[in-house]
């Protein structure tokens, strides 16, 4: 075949003379080919690929390898492309997550307030039969104070709040969902209350079930020297009926080995709680006199306390009215506070529930 004038171009430099013997020789070139293609058997003998010379840089410009064509006419690999594969061949959609387990842990829940109904683990100075949950915290203030508002108390000393109260901390653990261990400590006679409370039933987790109960034991230890019988073990059957929302009725069945007149004292405190609007509730207590006191004049008496109760996020916060400034187990259930009261006084004081979890 003839040499294309890309092969010729790799001949010496161009002179004149070398450019005259280049076109003699195209011209030859040419006019063999003319000889060829008009003789006979030419179709034979001229491959039916060769091309005239004119045309023969055509194979100089033939397309680029199909590895340097643009990537934009490649077609994309099928398996890289989601959205271009065929339904039968697309990923399952993931199955819906399951809803994460109940947290004991948790305090304030949607729908739900405080064990209890907002209740918490105590009405006022009488336990209930609700506990705080798994791995809760629940620390208690109480502040009852001295002076009764019906004597002498006037806005000089603001109501009785200038004369002093007797102060009380408390401290609570849910071991478990319905076992709570606790201890408390009343500035009056230095008196100690251990306690642990374990739930039975619980109308608030469970439609079926009548009423709340729980047992609560434990022991009041007084640290003030010269106190008759300073170890003083108690058990309480704890009983609550919710008969609407916010409406909560407790009974608390008690006995305690010694009260400041007594030995093996047997109480029944009563409870209440009403809703009032703006989620607030107001709490009752009444512990009757005694019978154990009545042939002693003005032994035991009748104690009563009212709180406003209300409920803000992990705390709650209770403003109380009573007579009797008695905030444990063994100066509740005798009537006969050591301290002293009359059924007619009024005293304010306030507790003040602070839940934590981890």
């Amino acid at each position: 075949m003839p040499r294309s004038p890309q092969d010729l171009s790799l001949a010496p430099p161009r002179s004149a003379a070398w450019r005259a013997l280049a076109a003699a020789g195209a011209v030859a070139v040419t006019l063999v080919a003319l000889t060829l293609a008009t003789g006979p058997g030419a179709a034979a003998q001229v491959p039916a690929g060769a091309a005239p010379p004119a045309e023969a840089p055509q194979p100089v410009e033939a397309q680029p390898p199909a590895e340097t064509s643009p990537p934009a006419e490649a077609a994309p690999p099928a398996d890289t492309s989601p959205a271009a594969a065929p339904p039968a061949t697309a990923p399952p959609a993931p199955a819906p997550a399951s809803p994460p387990p109940a947290d004991d842990a948790a305090l304030v829940t949607p729908g739900k307030r405080i064990a209890g109904d907002g209740v918490g683990s105590r009405l006022i100075d009488v336990a209930t039969p609700f506990t705080i949950g798994r791995r809760r915290f629940e620390v208690l203030f109480t502040h009852r104070f001295l002076q009764p508002v019906n004597q002498g108390a006037n806005a000089h000393n603001l109501w009785g709040l200038d004369s002093g109260a007797d102060v009380g901390i408390g401290l609570a653990y849910g071991v478990l969902r319905h076992l709570d261990v606790s201890v408390y400590r009343s500035q009056f006679q230095e008196d100690y209350e251990l306690a642990g409370k374990l739930q039975l039933l619980d109308q608030t987790e469970s439609p079926r079930a009548p009423l709340s109960a729980a047992v609560r034991a434990g022991a009041d230890l007084l640290g003030r020297p010269g106190i008759v019988d300073p170890h003083r073990p108690f058990v309480q059957v704890l009983l609550g009926r919710a008969l609407a929302s916010g409406l909560n009725l407790f009974l608390s069945p008690s006995w305690v080995r010694a009260t400041p007149l007594l030995h093996n004292a047997w109480n029944v405190p009563v409870g209440l709680t009403v809703p009032l609007p703006g989620k607030w509730l107001l709490d009752g207590e009444v512990i009757a006199p005694n019978h154990s006191l009545h042939h002693m004049t003005d032994a035991s008496r009748l104690a009563w306390h009212a709180a406003f109760a209300k409920q803000i996020g992990w705390h709650l916060f209770q403003i109380v009215i009573g007579n009797s400034r008695a905030t444990t187990v063994d100066q509740i259930l005798g009537g006969d506070f050591a301290g002293g009261f009359t059924t007619h006084d009024v005293r304010l004081g306030f507790n003040l529930i602070r839940y934590f979890s981890p």
